[in-house]
């Protein structure tokens, strides 16, 4: 209880620092760590933003060379079956279409790899390229089939490097620290007020501290304008660096939407006035032929296979026709004589049935007369037997039970 007694009274005496108000010690403590708080989270971002933007500046330069050679692509050279890849007339300047995008990726291959920040993600963002598929002759295209701020989202470039949530929250977190520490000091102040009779006894130690004792939502406030003004723009630097680094990579590889693939590969059809006749329209004409020529012979075989496959197909469904049709007569015609005979040979048994129950009750009617006529036999010979009997047997006179009374 002593130390915390001694704690309490060192914190709620005034002191004044530096040529300023007096204040409550608890005050100029807070004050002094709302500063170095202040200044430990500053150099704290600077770090992180730096080490967020290291892997871009890295970057950009490959990026801004490879885009600057390639130079802007028309639309038409995405749906068109423009002939690229040949030496340009003499005197002119090569274009940007004439360039290798296998070249250029594998360029930019090996500068992602390098680089942690973009290993995974970049992983992710080539397998939504995707490669022309042209004649030999011509080379091929490399396009994108979605956006790169799908794949190379801030979330998965910077949430692990800068906690940009917590320091947008950080000057209202020193705001509210200076004013904690502030009511803490006017707790302290009015702890000491206490009525004595009909006298207040503390008032001089309230009102000498007071101004004292907003130093620290004075520093809190002051500490969190000055974050806010350093740390916006560190953040929009580096947010800047962030959609300078889509931007070139969808430069790089323009995006080939659904509508456009489909357009490509819907056949050319030629104008109804003709062929429209150009300085390279013989050598159009030529490749055209050779194509149409080495194609000739793999289309004739391809239909020649479709018949066959149409004519198998219909034979095989013309026997299923057939059998389903002829299928009622066979087993009709299969069947006629196994159940002709099943017929006969039920009416036959059914017929000895019949003849065996006959014979059956004749024979039971008989033995029932035999033993009728045997019973009626034994019945007179025992009626006669008992008849003569009678007639011989000797009578014996009754006596009578009743004892005459004396």
């Amino acid at each position: 209880m002593t130390g915390i007694s001694s704690l309490w009274e060192f914190l709620s005496r005034d002191a004044a620092f530096f040529g300023g108000p007096e204040s409550p010690m608890l005050s100029w403590i807070g004050s002094f760590g709302i500063m170095l708080f202040f200044l430990w989270h500053i150099i704290r971002l600077r770090i992180d933003v730096s080490g967020a933007q290291r892997p871009f500046n890295h970057i950009r330069p490959i990026l801004t060379t490879l885009a600057d050679e390639r130079g802007d692509v028309d639309h038409e050279q995405f749906t068109n079956h423009a002939l690229v890849g040949f030496a340009p007339p003499a005197g002119q300047a090569t274009s940007a279409s004439t360039r290798i995008d296998c070249d250029d990726l594998h360029a930019l291959e090996s500068a992602m790899q390098k680089e942690p920040m973009f290993r995974q993600p970049w992983a992710q963002f080539r397998k939504t390229l995707l490669l022309e598929h042209v004649p030999w002759f011509v080379e091929p295209r490399i396009f994108s089939t979605r956006r790169a701020e799908e794949i190379f989202t801030q979330d998965t470039l910077l949430s692990h490097r800068v906690n940009l949530a917590f320091y947008s929250q950080l000057p209202s977190l020193v705001t509210g620290i200076g004013l904690l520490l502030t009511f803490l000091a006017l707790f302290i102040g009015l702890s000491k007020l206490h009525a004595d009779g009909h006298e207040i006894v503390g008032i001089q130690g309230l009102i000498n501290g007071l101004a004292g004792k907003f130093l620290t939502s004075i520093v809190g406030l002051i500490a969190a304008n000055l974050f806010t003004l350093i740390e916006k723009p560190m953040v929009f630097r580096l947010m800047n660096e962030h959609h300078s680094f889509l931007s070139l990579v969808d430069k790089l590889f323009p995006r080939k939407t659904m509508e456009q693939m489909l357009e490509q590969l819907t056949p050319m059809h030629r104008t109804r006035g003709g062929v429209r006749q150009t300085p390279g329209g013989e050598l159009m004409e030529r490749i055209g032929g050779m194509g149409m020529d080495s194609l000739a012979a793999p289309i004739a075989e391809l239909t020649e296979a479709v018949r066959s496959l149409t004519r198998l197909k219909q034979g095989e469904q013309a026997a299923v026709q057939r059998t389903s049709a002829e299928l009622p007569r066979v087993i009709r015609d299969e069947f006629t004589a196994p159940m002709r005979e099943l017929n006969d040979s039920i009416h036959d048994l059914t017929a000895s049935l019949k003849d065996m129950r006959l014979h059956r009750t004749e024979t039971l009617d008989d033995l029932i007369g035999n033993l009728t006529d045997g019973r009626s036999e034994q019945r007179t010979s025992s009626d006669l037997s008992r008849t003569e009997g009678r007639r011989f047997w000797p009578k014996w006179p009754m006596v009578s039970s009743q004892q005459p009374i004396a």
